[in-house]
């Protein structure tokens, strides 16, 4: 009998602690359909309390580049998105449609009626921007931008929001917009900073502790980034970016020897833009003054000698004037004089003469050639050969320009003057004699 007893209060002990072993602590006081709901209304509310709304960095995908929406929310369930882009001919544009945030594996971010800006970058048809008769890489295959128009919330914060395409997984940051700020002004602030710092599209360089890189194509917003001394087919990369209002920030993290760099915001003095991820110590830097000229000139680009005696020294001054007056003396106006390209005649001193609303252009031939990252030489080729006639007869019938070739030989220091990060002038200081200096000016 005490044996029977034993086994049943051996029994009874086993489930005992069975039910004890299995038991879990109540992590939630509320359900997950009541958290969920709690999410959907307070990210709704957060959306709509921005009385002039958010700027959304919009990439399509994480191989183009970005575009700015203005997104307004309004607790009725209407929104406002505005954009100004390539696709809307650079024109202010802005729609409106429903939107909704929606359970969907997490608060996500819908828009219910067709948006005409948003929705552009989503629709699968062909774009005629996209004709691919004079470049067949230019063709989308009637796919469109294959943007997203559903974004899941993942970060809500009370001035930040970052969303997640819900197709392709682009990570896009959305900031509260200043409540004094008017929307086509703000555009305005974006095409000011991309002509900062793009306009004469240079060549700029990304350090990142001891790395070096090359930065190319900024006027495209696709960076073809290339480590220092490496191939740009073997060796570069592809980053989209964005043009913000205080810098730019790349589609992803570009990673760096651990490192990771995105975001960059124009340093006070413009001449760089300086990488704001914690505990990195990242630049983006403009060209050096060698590399920057012959850029200007290989684009089809002028380098003018600026007028003016604070632009040139006394004796440069004296020949230009010189040259200015001959001209004139003839009958005609002395318009620029310029390092060039022609592309018969190479690397050229151009001299453009008008009479009436007619130009005239003379080249005459030099060798440029680099000899350091802020030296080049210059070296007249002579009248030997094959050389541009209205060259040539500048050349022997105006007073000065003679004497300015033989001013112009030399080796030269060349610095930047101003605008270090997207340079449009240039002086030059004659090595053996520092008196001999001019500044030039992109045309």
């Amino acid at each position: 009998m005490r044996k029977i007893i034993n086994i049943i209060f051996a029994c009874i002990l086993l489930v005992s602690l069975n039910s004890c072993l299995f038991q879990e602590e109540n992590i939630f006081s509320e359900s997950a359909a009541k958290r969920m709901n709690d999410a959907l209304d307070n990210d709704f509310k957060l959306l709509t309390s921005a009385p002039n709304g958010w700027v959304l960095d919009y990439f399509p995908t994480v191989e183009q580049e970005g575009y700015t929406f203005l997104m307004y929310f309004d607790e009725s369930g209407y929104a406002r998105i505005a954009a100004k882009n390539r696709w809307f001919n650079n024109r202010y544009t802005q729609d409106t449609c429903l939107f909704r945030i929606i359970a969907d594996n997490g608060p996500v971010l819908t828009f219910d009626t067709y948006n005409k800006v948003l929705h552009f970058f989503s629709n699968p048809e062909d774009l005629p921007q996209t004709d691919a008769s004079n470049d067949p890489a230019n063709d989308e295959g009637g796919r469109g931008l294959e943007g997203d128009y559903e974004f899941i919330i993942m970060e809500p914060e009370t001035d930040n929001i970052l969303l997640k395409g819900k197709k392709r997984g682009v990570f896009m940051p959305m900031r509260r917009l200043a409540e004094n700020q008017d929307w086509t002004d703000y555009f305005k602030l974006l095409d000011e900073m991309n002509v900062a710092l793009f306009v004469n599209g240079p060549q700029l360089q990304l350090t990142c502790n001891d790395s070096l890189f090359t930065l190319t194509g900024g006027a495209s917003h696709i960076f073809k980034l290339v480590p220092n001394d490496g191939d740009p087919i073997a060796d570069g990369v592809d980053v989209p970016f964005i043009v913000t209002d205080y810098g730019i920030r790349f589609v992803k993290p570009f990673e760096i020897n651990d490192l990771s760099v995105q975001t960059f915001k124009l340093s006070d003095d413009k001449n760089s833009l300086i990488c704001t991820n914690s505990n990195v110590d990242a630049k983006i830097l403009g060209p050096n003054s060698a590399d920057f000229f012959f850029h200007v000139l290989n684009s089809n680009k002028n380098m003018a000698i600026m007028e003016g005696d604070e632009n040139m020294s006394p004796s440069v001054s004296t020949l230009y004037n010189t040259i200015k007056t001959s001209v004139e003396s003839g009958g005609r106006t002395l318009n620029m004089i310029s390092f060039s390209y022609h592309k018969t005649w190479k690397h050229s001193l151009l001299i453009r003469t008008s009479r009436g609303m007619s130009n005239a252009d003379g080249f005459i031939s030099f060798t440029i050639e680099k000899e350091s990252a802020n030296e080049i030489s210059l070296s007249f080729n002579g009248f030997t050969g094959t050389f541009d006639p209205n060259g040539k007869r500048y050349y022997d019938n105006y007073n000065g320009i003679s004497d300015l070739i033989d001013l112009l030989n030399g080796k030269f220091t060349t610095t930047i003057a101003e605008n270090q990060l997207n340079p449009k002038n240039l002086k030059f200081t004659n090595v053996s004699n520092p008196n001999i200096w001019f500044n030039l000016l992109v045309k």
